[in-house]
């Protein structure tokens, strides 16, 4: 255990070298949020209701999905490609500690100094804001934590499922971009899915991307019945399990026909 927790030590070190990036970051996140809460605020000046949303509940819907964002969707391993390509990933494969461990504490780095600055950025916007934000029972909000842990695992799967583009080619900036495009729209970062027709939800729905933010925030919302619940708790647990051993095989493939260029 000390090897891995000197990794944290030195993960979290190294998310702080480049201030300035951090910094930008930070603030594009607390200004993206700024932006919905004003826009869905002066949306809600003439309306009690809208899309099926109290002023409140759409309030606590853009609270949470910065949390969401911050916590789930934000990963250190944007950059695997880049490393695995120019064969920064081969002094990580030589060293005596599982590579998975290793991404997975780069992860748990990142993820705290996150919900560190997440911490500053949510108090500015409740001062601002004055937000009403009702908790859910203990049941609904213990389910809607196993939730947010899934998602973090299945967030995990994916990262390094698109990293791996890296073993095959180095021209991963294009779906990298197109990626992230979809996943911010398909996640729920820039409004509630099912404010959408219903045709474009269920071809959103054949996707994980729900599970990484959105259906949390429908569960802490009190918007799930418990058949809801289970149904999504099982498609759940299938996804993980499908992306697990779909990262397991693509990985071993990769290293297969991994030739270490560059170095």
């Amino acid at each position: 255990m000390t090897k891995y927790l000197t990794l944290l030590k030195l993960s979290w070190q190294n998310g702080l070298v480049y201030r300035l990036s951090l910094f930008t970051w930070r603030l594009r996140q607390f200004l993206s949020s700024l932006m919905s809460l004003t826009v869905w605020t002066v949306i809600f000046t003439s309306n009690n209701n809208a899309f099926g949303y109290s002023q409140d509940n759409m309030i606590t819907y853009i609270f949470l999905i910065a949390f969401l964002q911050s916590i789930i969707i934000a990963s250190s391993l944007n950059g695997l490609a880049q490393r695995i390509y120019s064969g920064e990933i081969s002094n990580h494969l030589l060293k005596p500690f599982n590579i998975f461990a290793f991404f997975a504490i780069e992860e748990i780095a990142d993820k705290v100094k996150n919900t560190f600055f997440l911490i500053f950025e949510t108090f500015i916007l409740f001062l601002l804001f004055k937000p009403l934000i009702s908790f859910p029972d203990f049941k609904i909000f213990s389910i809607f934590l196993i939730w947010c842990f899934g998602g973090l695992i299945m967030n995990f799967f994916i990262s390094l499922l698109f990293g791996s583009l890296g073993f095959w080619s180095p021209q991963v900036w294009g779906p990298k971009f197109l990626f992230f495009m979809i996943l911010e729209f398909t996640a729920g970062k820039l409004f509630p899915l099912d404010i959408l027709p219903k045709i474009l939800q269920k071809i959103i729905y054949i996707t994980p991307f729900p599970y990484l933010s959105f259906l949390q925030i429908q569960l802490f919302l009190g918007r799930l019945n418990s058949n809801d619940i289970l149904h999504h708790s099982l498609i759940f647990i299938t996804w993980i399990i499908f992306l697990g051993l779909s990262t397991k095989y693509i990985w071993d493939k990769g290293l297969r026909s991994y030739e270490a260029t560059g170095q």
